[in-house]
């Protein structure tokens, strides 16, 4: 009896410490009206940068750039892992890289995004292995409309997802066996995926084109006809909101709706099988990122044709549960804009690459509960003292911005082009924000901490606290500058007269702080310690980077 009581004592003890690892797993969770990555069982929130394509694709060349990552205040780093190097042969698989970048990233305390470049990568088919590549007959490729084909597997190609689907499960099995610890928190299937023509011309990818459309896409327009992108609800109603036949006959118009529609589907269900697959193995959150449409006048294939762009995103919440979200690369200027179409209800913000600009990241941190801002080409950042000031402010902010997001109580601003002034409101009160005439850097986040209270964090603007309520007048009553370690304030000073217009306003000029960096960009502590260069042969630079505020109002009476 005793025996059998140890027993099963010791299998529960089992299947306990299974269920909590698993609970442990990076996983997204919907928390409100928001979505949150929890990593070890605690929200998290990307501060992140993507490396170059060919950086991780060699350990000796990647080994000095994680310290300096981390250096910089990252706690995410997005690296690629290719199927050439991963399964060079077919069914024989390289492990020393996946293996290395994991070690490496551990060994210097940063998270892992890894990136697959499997089938696709900007549109095109250059990180398959050539195993793959040679075999044109098995692993067909995308035919033009002129008869000719080029080096691009085709989506509609059932043997090239099933030998991606395989790697891709190996890839998740082996993250599965060396990661305990969980550096790997999120995967991205493909990249930028999409063909540069408007259909796929072989006979299999036609005869569907002209085939009905499937009832699962029919079922989905019907169901969210109030929450579809303005322009899938458009086409489809305006050709009657048919739920019956043809691609041509139900999304018909002069922007080749039918075509981006068609090519979408496919697309997404390649890449969800991929997705399908690896969760089985290894259950980690999955997205797939988009090359943007650049002008609303372009046609599909001018950019890539079936990616994740915002106006086929449907697309994918309709045939693809197992891709969790798709993510904006930002690099054109109508930032603002992008973020809109992409932070949905059911699809979280997360933006892989951007250009290196502090206002971008606070902003989609505070305005729109970004998962992730994470610039592109990361290692050349690290001389940037800016950048890497900024990142240290957000840093000091991230218990706030945790706390914060998802309630309606933090805002972001940023200025753009001819935008002189932003109101932020916070239920009954606001905030005007006016920028600068003479420059355009204007940019920050506010949180209300109390109906009374708020904390600021930014740069070159003024803000201004009033009532909605005409009848209520609202005044700064205490504005203190300093800054959080872990969640205590400390206040540097107390400011009032001239630094406020004598409690007219909030006028956030950002810190200055001296910094002493070598040439190769590494900063240099004010005391250095024995491993670190004589500061006198640094250089010192002067940097302004968002400044911390803790201010007081009351009403007026």
């Amino acid at each position: 009896m005793k025996r059998f009581t140890l027993l099963t004592l010791l299998f529960s003890t089992v299947l306990q410490f299974n269920y909590l690892t698993a609970q442990e797993l990076p996983q997204l969770k919907h928390e409100g009206n928001i979505t949150r990555l929890y990593v070890d069982g605690k929200p998290f929130i990307m501060v992140a940068g993507e490396l170059h394509n060919s950086t991780s694709s060699n350990l000796t060349y990647l080994a000095p750039i994680f310290p300096k990552l981390k250096e910089m205040g990252l706690n995410t780093v997005l690296a690629s892992i290719a199927w050439e190097q991963f399964e060079p042969q077919e069914g024989k698989f390289d492990y020393s890289i996946i293996d290395g970048i994991i070690s490496q990233a551990r060994r210097n305390k940063l998270k892992l995004c890894l990136l697959w470049f499997g089938s696709w990568k900007n549109g095109l088919s250059t990180y398959p292995p050539l195993w793959v590549k040679k075999d044109s007959k098995r692993f067909f490729k995308l035919k033009q409309s002129n008869g000719s084909t080029g080096e691009v597997i085709s989506p509609f190609c059932k043997e090239a997802q099933i030998a991606d689907a395989k790697v891709f499960v190996q890839l998740m099995k082996r993250i599965k066996e060396v990661d305990k610890e969980h550096t790997v928190v999120m995967i991205q299937a493909e990249n930028e995926v999409g063909a540069f023509q408007d259909i796929d011309y072989n006979k299999q990818a036609l005869d569907l084109f002209h085939s009905q459309v499937p009832e699962t896409l029919i079922r989905y327009l019907q169901k969210n006809i109030n929450n579809l992108s303005p322009e899938m609800k458009y086409v489809w109603q305006k050709n009657g909101s048919k739920t019956r036949g043809t691609w041509s006959e139900i999304f018909a118009d002069t922007m080749k709706s039918a075509q981006n529609f068609f090519m979408t589907w496919q697309y997404a269900k390649y890449i969800n099988e991929i997705c399908r697959s690896g969760k089985k193995e290894l259950n980690l959150p999955m997205y797939v990122n988009a090359w943007l449409v650049q002008k609303n006048t372009d046609l599909p294939g001018v950019y890539p044709n079936g990616g994740p762009v915002s106006r086929v995103i449907d697309i994918y919440k309709a045939i693809a549960p197992d891709i969790d979200l798709c993510a904006p690369d930002i690099y054109a200027p109508n930032y603002k804009e992008i973020l809109s179409m992409y932070h949905r209800s059911d699809n979280p913000l997360f933006i892989p690459e951007s250009t290196t600009e502090q206002s971008r990241a606070f902003y989609a941190y505070a305005e729109h509960d970004a998962i992730c801002f994470s610039p592109f080409g990361i290692e050349d950042a690290y001389p940037n003292l800016a950048y890497r000031q900024a990142i240290s402010v957000i840093n000091e902010l991230m218990p706030y911005i945790i706390k914060y997001q998802g309630t309606g109580k933090m805002r972001g601003f940023m200025r753009t082009k001819n935008r002189t002034t932003d109101t932020l409101v916070f239920g009954g009160d606001k905030v005007i924000v006016e920028y600068n005439n003479w420059d355009n850097t204007g940019y920050g986040l506010v949180i209300q901490t109390a109906p009374d209270e708020y904390i600021v964090a930014g740069i070159t603007a003024r803000l201004k606290f009033e009532s909605g309520n005409p009848s209520k007048n609202i005044r700064l009553g205490q504005v203190f500058e300093g800054r959080f370690e872990g969640e205590q304030w400390g206040t540097t000073r107390m400011l009032n007269g001239d630094e406020t217009w004598h409690h007219e306003c909030l006028i956030i000029t950002g810190r200055k702080t001296m910094i002493a960096q070598t040439l190769e960009g590494q900063i240099v502590p004010p005391q250095p310690g024995p491993n670190q260069p004589a500061l006198e042969s640094a250089k010192n630079t002067e940097v302004q980077t968002p400044a911390v505020y803790k201010v007081i109002t009351y009403e007026m009476k």
